[in-house]
């Protein structure tokens, strides 16, 4: 078996992808170390499905694949003249091309399902022709009977009449009549008759409606599911969003400065004063470049305080004549900006500091009183203890930040409740139950929010576990015991106290001959929950005996005998499910 691992392309932006609900889902769990397996595994789609989502997204441009460095080269007319296929057929739904049915396993850049070694096998089958057998072998489940057939989900009866008639003999079984096949015979019949069961089904106006309506239920049970499934990370998107933003906003330099904005000319007097305050006591404790520098004369120059408006009206110096214009802060600047506005611009010198301040204060008080603060500025304690004015702007400061923080949450929370509500007004439950689970989060402390949402959830869970039964009931209509047990198990999940649920579980792993344990833990679970049932102990015992636990068949049947009484039919079905239980080599 070949295995992938695909891996997000760097630089796309998946806002911008016309992404169906599960490819949006598998999307979000690749990480570059998880194979294509294991991505099935972890979504519920089958393989072939994943596989299937894989190559759009990498068409998407939004994955890349092994061996892959750039985009994935484009597939345009020329790539399908070559392939010989049409490349003006109509679009399915999703916007994907329908494959011809002969050609619907003539796809390149699809990883192969088999294992290499089966082409290896000694028969009389040319090499090219063992891989679309194998190639359509494994994927026979995956495929739906428009796929099959490579016909569009509107194709008329005739059109689906040509395509069979079309695809039929290449995989007949008078085809290969006399040939040494090996392993592959039993191949081609499993595929000839499933496109013989397409053919029967489609042209058939009753199971085509039927058919038609198991596969809406199953796009709709995968988009639920994925769409409940996402919630959690929504949530810590969500929330790093509100933090991100509020801190972007007060880390701008607009902060800093009467520039205009949320944050200065659409203040008032009084929230731009803590403002003006802070900004002054943020001011670096160290004297600016300009206040060192000598003046073209060669006199010291004057200290960023010397070019404030003169108290009795002189006019000032322009501090663009002296400063030259500071580029614009990056992000770690805003970053250390805002850190600042936290602490005050609190800087703490080295030991020793204050005492050098002083003596270089005693030997040079001209110096002092050249730089010493204009009429209204901070007066910086040494020791790096803030003033009460520093101190107050502070507190304002993240009075402010909380404030703003608390208003965006709020923002969030009205936002989701209402995205919540319009979504049960359409019955869309999957998008509700999201919803308010993302309101929740963010208000914890309300009981109502929490208690519509957790209302919802189990509306929704409850609602998944009816599409998931009525996929399950089709699928074990049709012998499909596999994707059975696997949907019932689904139902098992919303519905934890359905005996009857669980009870199919265990009846369809057991078709399947899958794992006879985990149908025993079924089986038990339903007994346990209706212990009375002559029906759910029989099929316990059944389960017992295919896991080889005689004895405790035995005992299931004899309570089953003991609930039958006197019922001639009871007593027939535990006499059936004796001999039943026969045929898997157990005596009970």
């Amino acid at each position: 078996m070949t295995l992938r691992v695909p891996r997000p392309k760097p630089g796309y932006d998946v806002k911008s992808l016309p992404l169906k609900p599960a490819d949006a889902f598998l999307l979000s769990r690749i990480d570059g170390v998880l194979t294509d397996r294991d991505l099935s595994l972890i979504t519920g789609m089958s393989h072939g499905d994943t596989v299937d989502a894989l190559r759009r997204l990498r068409d998407f441009g939004a994955i890349l694949l092994d061996g892959e460095s750039g985009p994935p080269p484009q597939r345009g007319a020329a790539d399908g003249a070559r392939r010989g296929v049409d490349t003006e057929r109509p679009m399915a739904s999703g916007g994907e091309p329908f494959p011809l049915g002969r050609d619907a396993l003539q796809q390149a850049d699809s990883p192969p399902l088999y294992d290499p070694a089966e082409l290896d096998e000694p028969v009389e089958l040319a090499p090219e022709r063992k891989r679309r057998i194998l190639d359509l072998y494994y994927r026979l489940e995956d495929l739906s009977h428009y796929a099959l057939l490579g016909v569009a989900d509107q194709a008329d009866k005739k059109q689906i009449k040509s395509a069979y008639y079309q695809l039929a003999p290449e995989f007949h079984p008078d085809t290969y009549f006399r040939k040494q096949l090996g392993s592959y015979k039993q191949k081609i019949e499993a595929i000839f008759t499933r496109i013989t069961l397409a053919h029967d089904t489609l042209t058939s106006k009753q199971r085509r409606a039927e058919y038609d309506a198991y596969l809406e239920q199953t796009h709709k049970n995968r988009a639920m599911a994925a769409l409940i499934e996402q919630t959690p990370r929504d949530i810590a998107t969500i929330t790093t969003a509100v933090d991100a933003s509020v801190r972007a906003a007060f880390a701008e330099p607009r902060d800093l400065v009467g520039s205009p904005g949320r944050y200065s000319s659409e203040r008032t007097p009084a929230e731009q004063a803590p403002a003006a305050a802070f900004a002054r006591a943020a001011a670096p404790a160290q004297p600016s470049p300009e206040a060192i520098a000598p003046d073209r004369a060669g006199a010291p120059a004057r200290s960023a305080a010397a070019i404030a408006p003169d108290p009795g009206g002189a006019p000032a110096r322009s501090a663009a004549a002296t400063t030259p214009v500071a580029p614009a802060p990056s992000a770690k600047d805003r970053r250390e900006m805002f850190a600042r506005k936290l602490t005050g611009g609190l800087r703490r010198g080295p030991a020793g500091a204050p005492a050098a301040a002083s003596a270089a204060a005693a030997s040079a008080p001209a110096a002092a009183v050249a730089t010493a603060p204009a009429a209204g500025a901070v007066s910086r304690p040494p020791g790096g203890v803030r003033s009460p004015e520093s101190m107050r702007a502070v507190d304002a400061l993240k009075a402010r930040y909380d404030s703003a923080r608390n208003e965006a949450v709020r923002n969030q929370i009205a936002r989701y409740s209402e995205a919540a509500r319009a979504a049960l007004e359409r019955n869309d439950y999957a998008s509700a139950a999201n919803a308010y689970r993302i309101a929740a989060s963010l208000a914890p402390e309300d009981a109502a929010l929490q208690k519509a949402s957790a209302d919802v959830q189990r509306l929704a869970a409850v609602t998944l576990a009816d599409g998931y039964l009525k996929q399950a009931q089709y699928e074990a209509q049709n012998g499909r015991w596999v994707e059975a047990a696997l949907s019932y198990a689904k139902v098992c999940n919303g519905r934890p106290d359905d005996a009857s649920a669980h009870e199919r579980v265990a009846y369809a792993t057991l078709q399947a001959g899958e794992n006879t344990r985990r149908a025993v833990e079924f089986a038990r679970r339903a007994v346990e929950l209706v212990p009375s049932s002559v029906e759910y102990r029989l099929t316990l015992a059944l389960s017992y005996a295919a896991a080889g636990l005689a004895k405790s068949a035995n005992g299931e049947f004899d309570r089953a005998a003991e609930l039958a009484g006197n019922d001639a039919r009871l007593r027939g079905l535990i006499a059936q499910t004796r001999d039943q239980a026969k045929r898997y080599g157990k005596q009970v």
